[in-house]
């Protein structure tokens, strides 16, 4: 892929993976600057419309809460990869930690902990939540929604 491109897709990444989005603004410049090329020749810049796919969405950012080693973590981590979801961001946020590093990161985090001292998901839809989830099923079914 072009390094535009992949620029244009790593900044709307990093916009849902921050919740800053001026990094979405910053892509959306990336996309207007080469939107003749694109239009005259799509087939040219596959990597950047796979990204503008991500901005237009819908986009996921899911944060797994729970212990990195136990089971029902596991589980919940196995489903979400088992199933084809374009369009995602997947954060761990160990439970176990007031403050862990993802937080400095993604602020947002903080307060994304585990319930009932099991995995839980944070299923979010272009930076809106649904309510955590402790059920594999539950999560996958917030995935699916559209």
């Amino acid at each position: 892929p072009a390094g535009n491109s992949a620029a244009m897709h790593n900044l709307l990444r990093i916009g849902r993976i921050t919740a800053n989005p001026s990094h979405d603004k910053k892509a959306e410049e990336l996309a207007r600057a080469f939107s003749p090329q694109v239009s005259e020749m799509p087939s040219a810049f596959t990597e950047l419309l796979v990204a503008l796919d991500f901005a237009l969405g819908p986009s996921y950012e899911i944060v797994l809460a729970g212990d990195l080693n136990k089971g029902d973590f596991a589980e919940m981590r196995k489903a979400l990869f088992r199933e084809f979801v374009p369009n995602k961001i997947v954060l761990f946020r160990p439970g176990e930690e007031e403050a862990p590093d993802i937080s400095k990161i993604a602020e947002f985090t903080k307060l994304q902990k585990p319930l009932k001292g099991t995995a839980t998901a944070y299923v979010c839809r272009n930076y809106a939540c649904a309510a955590p989830t402790n059920d594999v099923r539950q999560m996958m079914k917030e995935l699916t929604k559209r």
